[in-house]
């Protein structure tokens, strides 16, 4: 059936309109098409309103027909970036390792590591987050209504105390991305507070003078993806935390053969020699050198300064391997910054020494009046103790700052403001810049002397998962927890949160660079995920009973993440 409207003129111009409701139906004798009146409406005097309702009620074939009043939206949030999150959660098996290794409460561990990429909040932040978001809260499986914020500091403490059993399974799922090498630094988190047992002041990396510290170590792969990590107290150096990592490794990951990859500070050859012969076994590594060791080489004739160059050269001696790197940009870099401080302290020592000699002339003078009678037995003659201390400490904080202790000595008295420049050794350290050189026990059928520099130079993987985790992807810092436990159940929670992060950069940065090409844009991480976030889940209220999750039409940019993602958008909208 269908309604239909005729009009028609009249005599006197006006026009009159008949409402039929009518039928189609065909002839059973000759099979023509006819049309049957079934109800003129004309004469129940309908409006435009009502008649339009009808066609429409009329028409409908499928779905709830409803009046525009009875639609509205209950609640709007910005899911996209959340859904994605919770999906890589999955893919990268953490969820899984979380429920095999901790099981109990898993659900608020899940809550913390989303929580702290979507919010980079604290613990605190994260509560009051998911409170709001009752439908996230649903799809982790928590019930709002009786969750309290001393569960997830109570989960914290817990999750520590599991964390070896749960980075065994972790491992276990991702034995396949390190293949035995194993990339290893460490860097410091400052806290708020005092209170912590694990804070001291140490080595800051933070630049937060007078703020105690943590120290963290993390193992990655290659990539930098994490595998494992570890709270050390804040004051504890760098190569001492070695040997307690490369024995986890072969306890926890069950490691036949292990290549540790560290930086100059690790000191790994010598942290080796700790070891018993059984411990170090199957175990090589790949470090470089600092300045005075390499001078300690060329003294020794082992290498010659005149073999850096731009091509590698390797020598070996007493079993390790030594491969000189040079790099003319960063030769040329070092060069002018050296001389540009050594400019700026000279300029300072000028300074200071100007007025030393200033007071020191008036000092002699007064010498001179008071030897021809002066009457004022109160003039100035000599340096205060405190006049020359203070000289001493503006002369100590330039060398200092500007990087000029082994080249200057410098003497200051009542009578003496003397510099002493030592032109060779600044010439010895001049010669090195831009000069580094690798040392390895990774035997040569192993890995090529370009395989292992490259290898070296992967270490920046690991500075870039410390620079993710500390700035505005994670926040790791500064931290406030005050137990122990809960300290270290943060780090290790960041740490899931950063492999998080470090997938979705491996699989955004690249299609980031094409598209920005292409498009001739300049597109950031940020802005992507902002474009993710603008995804929203709306519940859309129908009538009174009726409820459905909808998601507004996605953008260009929205539909190329979500295709290279492999998202489904009906999934989305599953409750």
């Amino acid at each position: 059936m269908y309604i239909q409207i005729n009009k028609s003129k009249g005599k006197n111009g006006k026009v009159y309109q008949s409402v039929l409701l009518c039928r189609k139906y065909r002839d059973k004798e000759t099979g023509t098409p006819k049309t049957e009146v079934v109800l003129n409406l004309s004469k129940y005097g309908l409006d435009d309103k009502i008649i339009t309702a009808l066609k429409t009620a009329i028409n409908k074939t499928k779905g709830v027909l409803v009046d525009s009043e009875d639609l509205k939206i209950n609640k709007t949030i910005n899911f996209g970036f959340i859904y994605l999150l919770l999906i890589m959660m999955d893919r990268l098996r953490i969820s899984e390792t979380l429920e095999k290794a901790y099981g109990s409460k898993t659900n608020i561990i899940k809550l913390m590591i989303i929580g702290k990429i979507a919010t980079q909040g604290s613990k605190l932040h994260i509560y009051n987050w998911i409170k709001r978001n009752s439908y996230i809260a649903e799809r982790l499986g928590i019930d709002i209504e009786t969750l309290k914020l001393d569960d997830l500091y109570f989960e914290l403490g817990e999750f520590s105390r599991m964390q070896t059993k749960i980075e065994k399974k972790w491992n276990l799922y991702h034995s396949k991305r390190h293949k035995n090498i194993y990339l290893y630094d460490i860097t410091s988190s400052y806290f708020e507070g005092t209170e912590n047992v694990l804070s001291a002041f140490g080595y800051n990396r933070d630049g937060k003078k007078g703020k105690k510290q943590i120290t963290i170590g993390l193992i990655t792969d290659s990539t930098g993806f994490p595998l494992k990590i570890q709270v050390f107290e804040g004051n504890e150096i760098d190569c001492k935390t070695v040997n307690e990592q490369l024995r986890d490794i072969k306890e926890q990951f069950g490691a036949e053969y292990i290549i540790l990859v560290g930086d100059r500070g690790m000191r790994i050859r010598l942290n080796l020699e700790e070891l018993t012969e059984s411990e170090k076994q199957n175990i090589s590594y790949i470090s470089a050198l600092s300045s005075s060791e390499i001078r300690a080489l060329i003294n020794d004739k082992v290498i010659q300064l005149e073999l850096f160059s731009k091509d590698l050269v390797e020598i070996e001696d007493g079993g390790i391997r030594y491969i000189l790197c040079n790099n003319p940009i960063l030769q040329t870099e070092k060069n002018q910054t050296r001389e540009a401080l050594k400019s700026r302290f000279e300029q300072e020592m000028s300074s200071i020494k100007k007025s030393w000699d200033k007071r020191h002339e008036q000092n002699l003078e007064n010498i001179k009046k008071i030897q021809k009678g002066h009457k004022n037995n109160k003039l100035v003659t000599a340096f205060t103790e405190k006049k020359l201390d203070n000289y001493k400490y503006r002369v100590t904080k330039f060398l200092k700052q500007y990087k000029m202790s082994n080249f200057y000595t410098i003497i200051i008295s009542n009578d003496i403001f003397k510099i002493d420049y030592d032109l060779q050794k600044y010439q010895e350290a001049k010669s090195l810049d831009g000069k580094y050189v690798i040392e390895s026990t990774v035997k040569k059928e192993n890995m090529s002397t370009k395989q292992v520099r490259e290898k070296y130079k992967e270490l920046q993987n690991v500075e870039h998962a410390f620079r993710d985790m500390k700035t505005d992807k994670l926040n790791i810092r500064p931290i406030f927890h005050v137990n122990e436990a809960q300290t270290r159940g943060h780090v290790f929670v960041c740490m899931f949160s950063y492999a998080i992060v470090k997938e979705l950069e491996m699989v955004i940065y690249p299609w980031l660079k094409k598209y920005n090409k292409e498009n001739n844009c300049k597109l950031s991480y940020h802005d992507i995920t902002d474009e993710l976030n603008n995804i929203k889940v709306s519940e859309l209220a129908i009538g009174c009973k009726l409820k459905k999750i909808i998601v507004p039409e996605l953008n260009k940019i929205q539909n190329e993440i979500t295709k290279l993602f492999n998202i489904k958008i009906e999934d989305i909208m599953t409750v």
